[in-house]
């Protein structure tokens, strides 16, 4: 594949609906991403109105629910789409994030798997990771909270 067929390629990929294309070619393999539309606002809300109160038990005598970030400081970081949540680059390797973790902006917290197709999710400013929301290989639906974590700006 030479440099006038890889600019083709990545014209066909700009001009189309596809978020991403792989070709493969006497055993060497090219790989075309873009950013799309969701991944670029990829929601990262802060949460300062609590619209329902936790109920205090034995094991929770406070009545903060600690699943719950709202009125503690912390934000989430969402799921920009619905897919299958994953923690890792694949099975076996080591997630990206785990709670206690520093994360800078643009670093690859988790990948929503969604119509085949990998789209990382990144952190948009510099956060301290302090739960993660799902479990790997998880469905998750567009906004849903995939981690809390604490800003550090």
């Amino acid at each position: 594949m030479d440099l006038g067929e890889l600019q083709e390629l990545i014209r066909i990929l700009e001009g189309s609906q596809l978020a991403e294309m792989e070709i493969e070619e006497e055993g060497r393999r090219v790989r075309l991403s873009k950013l799309t539309a969701a991944q670029m606002a990829a929601p990262m809300h802060f949460l300062t109105n609590p619209s329902a109160q936790a109920v205090p038990t034995a094991q929770n005598p406070a009545g903060q629910d600690p699943s719950n970030p709202r009125g503690n400081g912390l934000i989430t970081i969402d799921s920009p789409m619905v897919g299958t949540f994953y923690a890792s680059s694949s099975p076996g390797k080591p997630p990206f994030v785990l709670p206690g973790d520093t994360v800078e902006p643009n670093q690859t917290v988790c990948i929503i798997e969604a119509m085949k197709i990998m789209n990382e999710v990144t952190a948009k400013l510099p956060v301290i990771i302090e739960k993660v929301l799902v479990e790997n290989g998880e469905p998750v639906e567009y906004g849903q909270p995939l981690f809390t974590a604490r800003p550090l700006i």
